[in-house]
């Protein structure tokens, strides 16, 4: 079964219910591919995104007509290893464990065969190198291949990271976060084209906010449709959220503007006569792992667009170690690095009074 540009994000429902009609409803309009996680919309054993994706498809032929992935990982969500968290996906250290994770998730999701399976939320070395010691995450999940077809990684790692990861030749696809506002990966994007692997962009709206401005959650979408090896993995809470999505897809040919174009206009729409960030990510790595791009594009369109929706979007997200920008030390580093010689620290400086309402 070939990839539908559209993919179906699972952690962003409201309930059972429209759970279940969502993802129906994205099924029929021929999205074929359904991500979720342990953790996902977690309530209880019962009410998860595993369940409520194994309801949805436990009907006619809905299971036929898509394929499913879910995840786990050595570590902690953030920048750290864990401790076993075996209901969330989170501290799987062992094969012994990966093995109750993988029998969690089959069991959720009704289901004895998966089509993907992701090493989730990998971001530093570290983490990766403790999913594949003897042992642990990596050897749980060879001992179970025959419940499995193809192997991803999910990572908010910068682009330099992330092609180390894809070097180990191990995985077919990478889940990653990219959108008009945070181009920071689009190096590891330009890899994984030229390597024949299959990228997942997660975020397509920046968590969201981008949808409450009309013109640029349709631009949001058009720039991932018109990038090459690329598919939008879409978090879909209601049926009309998949109707947009659907039409996007039909009005995709008549469109035809290039990605580059697309962005164009996007930084028309946020214009400033302030130099202000691209989140082109040649400033990365800071040492202090924050991603300074993706957080100077949620403070742009606060700035200038006024768009509060923003602002609330990257607080919401303090829980990603890249978008911890209070950890900002100013040593500089950004800065020397900036192509367009902007005066970054500043620039974050004025950032984090603005978002977080502090110097």
């Amino acid at each position: 079964m070939r990839l539908s540009k559209i993919a179906i994000g699972g952690m962003r429902f409201r309930d059972r219910q429209t759970a279940i009609a969502t993802l129906r409803k994205a099924i029929d309009c021929g999205f074929n591919y359904v991500d979720t996680s342990p953790c996902y919309l977690r309530q209880s054993e019962d009410e998860n995104s595993e369940r409520w994706v194994g309801e949805a498809l436990n009907h006619a032929d809905y299971r036929q007509r898509v394929m499913v992935g879910t995840k786990s990982t050595p570590g902690n969500g953030g920048l750290g290893l864990g401790e076993l968290n075996l209901a969330d996906g989170f501290g799987v250290r062992t094969a012994e464990n990966f093995n109750r994770v993988l029998n969690q998730s089959l069991n959720r999701l009704g289901m004895n065969h998966l089509d993907y399976y992701h090493l989730w939320t990998t971001h530093t070395q570290e983490q990766f190198q403790e999913a594949f010691r003897t042992g642990g995450w990596y050897d749980g999940l060879t001992a179970r291949k025959e419940s499995w077809d193809h192997l991803g990684i999910t990572t908010h790692a910068d682009s330099k990271t992330i092609i180390s990861f894809l070097k180990q030749r191990r995985f077919e696809t990478v889940t990653l976060p990219l959108n008009v506002i945070n181009t920071t990966r689009l190096e590891a994007v330009n890899y994984c084209r030229d390597n024949g692997i299959v990228v997942f962009a997660m975020n397509p709206l920046a968590g969201g906010f981008l949808a409450a401005h009309e013109r640029l959650k349709e631009l949001a979408l058009r720039y991932l449709m018109a990038l090459e090896g690329v598919h939008v993995l879409i978090g879909f809470a209601t049926p009309a959220d998949v109707e947009y999505a659907k039409w996007i897809e039909d009005t995709t040919p008549s469109f035809a503007r290039p990605a580059e174009e697309i962005l164009r206009e996007v930084n028309g729409i946020i214009n400033s006569r302030e130099p202000r960030c691209t989140a082109c990510g040649y400033c990365l790595p800071c040492p202090q792992s924050i991603n300074v791009g993706a957080c100077l594009s949620y403070y742009n369109v606060y700035k200038y667009l006024g768009m509060n929706e923003a602002r609330q979007a990257f607080l919401d997200k303090q829980w990603e170690d890249g978008l911890r920008l209070d950890k900002c030390t100013a040593c500089g580093l950004c800065a020397s690095r900036c192509p367009n010689g902007l005066d970054v620290v500043r620039l974050i400086k004025d950032a984090k009074s603005l978002l977080y309402g502090k110097g």
